[in-house]
């Protein structure tokens, strides 16, 4: 009778871990999300990829296009004013000795903000996700799809703040 109760008081602790652990992760995610309000355009910057890479069929430009197309199709307004917000993407890779191609993808929203204490001004990240994962030289399309997936969470974040265009 007693060892059940410590499971459940153990279970308990762990329950109250995990839900520890999640409200500032939540909380952060709502601060993100609050800083794209009033964002009026966005500019969709993809960082140069590996020639490995790109020869393999994954190319800079195709994955700007189709992030592009994705946040058009969503109602996310894109531009290059000195208003717009840069979504930057950046997709890193290193092959590995298996030829398998580990990958870390960062997708991040880089405002101009000033800083209050001396009023100058900075590009930061205001709002980022990345994923890290492997795949093999014929599968870079999976990559892709996560850039996308990532970019879905970025505008479903962004139009819950924000008036479709």
């Amino acid at each position: 009778m007693r060892r059940g109760r410590v499971r459940g008081f153990g279970g308990l602790v762990v329950l109250l871990v995990v839900v520890g652990l999640a409200i500032p992760a939540l909380a952060q995610d709502d601060d993100e999300r609050e800083r794209l309000t009033d964002i009026r355009e966005i500019n969709v910057i993809v960082e140069e990829l590996t020639e490995d890479v790109e020869t393999a069929g994954l190319t800079r430009r195709m994955l700007e296009n189709t992030i592009e197309q994705q946040l058009q199709d969503r109602g996310v307004p894109l531009g290059n004013s000195p208003q717009a917000a840069d979504l930057y993407v950046n997709v890193a890779t290193f092959k590995g000795s298996t030829g398998l191609y580990a990958f870390c993808i960062r997708v991040s929203v880089q405002q101009l903000v000033t800083i209050e204490g001396n009023q100058l001004r900075a590009f930061v990240d205001t709002w980022d996700r990345a994923s890290v994962g492997t795949v093999g030289v014929g599968n870079f399309s999976q990559v892709e799809q996560v850039v996308l997936q990532i970019v879905a969470t970025f505008s479903d974040d962004f139009l819950s703040v924000n008036d479709p265009a």
